[in-house]
């Protein structure tokens, strides 16, 4: 399918929250204006939504229990969730391990995490890094110069992120490897593993 790198995303998050649909605590670490939380409000589950700031749309304020908390001290209570999102955060955190140990600790036993972040090696990327012109931390585009905070710190290649969750005691369900193409612009969903995709989607489990 040919499609905007949105829509191939929120498809596959779609498929991922009828595949655990009988998971029912869902917690989104960063979950900025909802929209993506909001494709996990069904199901009956109970939506509870993390951010820096309020950031939440409207239609979001309906359906997100919301919390402005710091990611690394969310003062929710131990093994309170089975479902947790976190997308597009651990690039942006300079302690990265502290966040998914907080997660970790948030989680049941028989939960999982959705854990996406950009691949380090995307087509956009790789050639800049091989020629030794992208360095970190990294803008998005021109229109965030001024907002470091929105900046990626790390990005992280296939072989990094596995290390990552490793050491911080998660277990891979799953690795999709989404999106070849041009943000902003179509590209498809995947293509059998091959390098050079956009998205890191990982399905973790309490190792």
């Amino acid at each position: 399918m040919i499609a905007s790198h949105d829509t191939i995303i929120n498809k596959e998050l779609r498929k991922i929250s009828h595949e655990y649909k009988g998971l029912k605590k869902f917690v989104d670490f960063g979950c900025g204006n909802g929209a993506r939380t909001m494709i996990f409000a069904e199901f009956g589950r109970e939506i509870t939504g993390l951010d820096c700031d309020d950031y939440l749309l409207p239609e979001g304020k309906k359906h997100i229990t919301f919390f402005k908390r710091n990611f690394l001290h969310s003062e929710l209570q131990d093994n309170i969730t089975d479902m947790v999102l976190c997308f597009d955060v651990v690039e942006h955190m300079e302690q990265p391990s502290a966040l998914l140990q907080e997660i970790h600790r948030v989680m049941t036993s028989t939960g999982i995490l959705i854990l996406s972040t950009p691949n380090r090696n995307r087509l956009t990327s790789w050639p800049l890094l091989a020629l030794g012109l992208k360095k970190y931390p990294a803008r998005i585009s021109k229109e965030f110069d001024q907002y470091p905070e929105y900046w990626h710190l790390t990005e992280y290649s296939e072989k990094q992120l596995h290390k990552l969750v490793e050491d911080n005691n998660f277990q891979v369900l799953e690795w999709k490897k989404i999106f070849y193409g041009l943000p902003g612009r179509k590209g498809v969903g995947s293509l059998r593993g091959l390098p050079l995709y956009h998205n890191h989607i990982l399905i973790l489990k309490k190792s």
